[in-house]
């Protein structure tokens, strides 16, 4: 399924979250080709629309569109489809949905980028939020904890024929321990040594997250509100280096 063949340029993921769109195209400039792709999430989509796609291929990069759908089947079948127009690379949706949610959006993508022979593009399961550790899940009934959680949520995906996962750094080596090589894991909540998780609560650093088997980290505020943040993605792309 996967293309194993990643550049450290590939791995890394820049998360941009404004709701301006002179501030993306700022943002798209000072990461300066850095990286390969993009991370659009829904402060994006609903502050500015979903010319942003166009806005950041016209810079050159490759977008994760981060929608995590989640709805009815048949709801995400026509998402699902309306998304495939806009060509981005990597689209998200919560595997809480369901294998049946899960196998329409795949569908809707192959077949709608069929149609206009675009690239179908890639679907990543988002499995538990970083945001969320062991107490908050017991608090929503998940009394088994975050990682048997998580490869619960991963064995549904993978049955419904999706491309890859989005999951803590924590999860990673035992997931490929577990379910193999032959799928995507992205993994957010990465930091360097000396920074804060925020409001992230399962946390790792870049080259942790790469060793234990991650394929691509995606990384926001840790580099965009630096002031220089071109210097900032050397850094992470050295430490991707280090471990490759």
């Amino acid at each position: 399924m996967k293309t194993r063949i990643l550049k450290p340029e590939d791995r890394l993921i820049v998360v941009i979250d404004v709701n301006k769109k002179s501030e993306l195209t700022r943002m798209l400039s000072a990461i300066s080709g850095k990286v390969t792709t993009v991370k659009l999430g829904l402060e994006m989509i609903y502050s500015v629309g979903t010319s942003i796609v166009d806005t950041a291929k016209s810079f050159g990069y490759k977008v994760m569109l981060d929608t995590k759908l989640a709805d009815i089947p048949n709801t995400i079948k026509g998402a699902a489809g309306a998304i495939a127009a806009l060509s981005p690379s990597i689209v998200t949706a919560h595997i809480l949905g369901g294998k049946k949610m899960l196998e329409a959006a795949v569908g809707a993508m192959k077949e709608y980028s069929g149609k206009d022979h675009n690239i179908r593009p890639l679907i990543f399961g988002v499995t538990v939020l970083t945001s969320l550790d062991d107490q908050d899940l017991s608090a929503m009934g998940f009394k088994e904890g975050y990682l048997p959680t998580v490869k619960n949520l991963v064995e549904v995906a993978l049955d419904a024929g999706i491309d890859g996962i989005v999951c803590s750094p924590r999860e990673v080596e035992p997931l490929r321990d577990q379910f193999g090589d032959d799928f995507y894991i992205a993994t957010p909540g990465i930091r360097l040594a000396e920074d804060s998780s925020g409001d992230q609560k399962r946390v790792n650093t870049p080259e942790e997250a790469i060793y234990s088997g991650a394929d691509m980290i995606i990384v926001g505020r840790s580099i965009t509100t630096k002031e220089a943040i071109g210097e900032t993605i050397d850094i992470y792309l050295k430490k991707i280096k280090c471990v490759l």
